[in-house]
């Protein structure tokens, strides 16, 4: 659920940022064409949407699904009500627009889908951006992502229509930056952290918190591995490990996250419910800022020699010469100092 303040860099074996030129059908349109371009033919795909109204969702969702039939190379399979309700239910997708590693293989299981395409459509006013994953189902591999910038519409206006903020919910819940506008922007980095559905009003806040120091380590670990190409990294030249930029990418995170600072929450918002059994919960949302140079500096602490073992450790790598762990040692490095211009002043 990264937010707009600060840059971000997504991995995938295919990552493409198309200009903002477009609405949002050309937008669907280029994502599907970038989809069949990747995976072969007859390929068993599900997808998945979240936007601001579940209008515009379900939209997206049908009219990328329509264009992929009609392009007849993809099998798109049947978004069932069970399945959606299992995948809200075990993800909060409605919430976070993010769907884990194990809820992706149990949906494959659901609907004998190979792929899970998800995308999260995201903005206000006249600008938009759309950000669509693909997931293999079985490895957990994120073989693509498509972030797209497209502008207002008469079909997009007509799908957000009636999406109007509830009385009394704040405009940072779903822009941060209209907290970063309100509280003032220079030098700070603001992001909304929000919880699942909890039993009491305390633990949502909690884990509204926790969401964002995991999601603050979780995109600095994207930042530094998006500087690195496993090509470059002898240590996997003849190994068996599947995907080693995620294995990176996971140690970084881990690392990272116990020296992100505590955040400064600036405004807190409560929204309360009933599950279908009536019991109560809740649903908190902070909006939380940080120092740019706190961050820079969570950044700066991150120990590259202590990331390789991890990694190697981890990787069951145990070939490694004082000369290629050196070498990886010095990727890391670059990479930790390539990503530290992007939380500088």
């Amino acid at each position: 659920m990264k937010r707009l303040i600060l840059p971000v860099f997504f991995l995938a074996t295919a990552v493409f940022c198309f200009g903002q030129t477009g609405t949002i059908d050309s937008s669907i349109g280029a994502v599907k064409s970038s989809i069949e371009s990747i995976l072969p033919a007859g390929s068993h795909v599900l997808i998945v949407f979240n936007a601001p109204a579940k209008q515009a969702a379900d939209y997206a969702a049908d009219e990328l699904s329509a264009r992929l039939v009609a392009g007849k190379r993809i099998v798109v399979v049947e978004r069932s009500a069970d399945v959606m309700a299992a995948l809200n239910a075990e993800t909060g997708y409605q919430l976070s627009g993010e769907v884990s590693d194990d809820s992706i293989q149990s949906i494959g299981h659901k609907t004998g889908a190979q792929y899970v395409i998800t995308g999260r459509i995201s903005g206000s006013g006249d600008n938009y951006r759309m950000v669509v994953k693909l997931t293999g189902i079985k490895s957990g591999k994120l073989e693509g992502q498509w972030n797209v910038a497209f502008q207002s519409s008469p079909t997009l206006d007509a799908l957000l229509a009636n999406t109007q903020p509830p009385r009394g919910r704040p405009d940072w819940v779903d822009n941060p930056q209209a907290g970063a506008a309100k509280h003032g922007s220079a030098g700070w980095y603001y992001d909304v952290g929000v919880s699942n559905k909890a039993a009491s009003e305390q633990l949502a806040r909690t884990r509204a918190r926790q969401n964002i120091q995991q999601m603050t380590a979780e995109n600095i670990a994207s930042n530094i591995t998006a500087h690195i190409n496993v090509d470059d990294i002898s240590l996997f030249y003849d190994s068996q490990v599947e995907d080693p930029l995620r294995l990176i990418q996971t140690a970084v995170r881990n690392s990272v996250q116990t020296r992100v600072p505590a955040s400064e929450p600036l405004e807190w918002y409560v929204e309360k419910g009933k599950d279908a059994g009536g019991k109560e919960y809740f649903i908190v949302y902070v909006l939380v800022r940080f120092q740019r140079k706190d961050i820079f500096g969570a950044v700066n602490s991150l120990e590259p020699e202590r990331v390789a073992d991890t990694v190697l450790r981890q990787a069951r790598i145990t070939t490694a010469t004082v000369t290629t762990r050196t070498e990886f040692v010095e990727i890391l490095t670059g990479a930790k100092t390539g990503c530290l211009t992007n939380y500088s002043d």
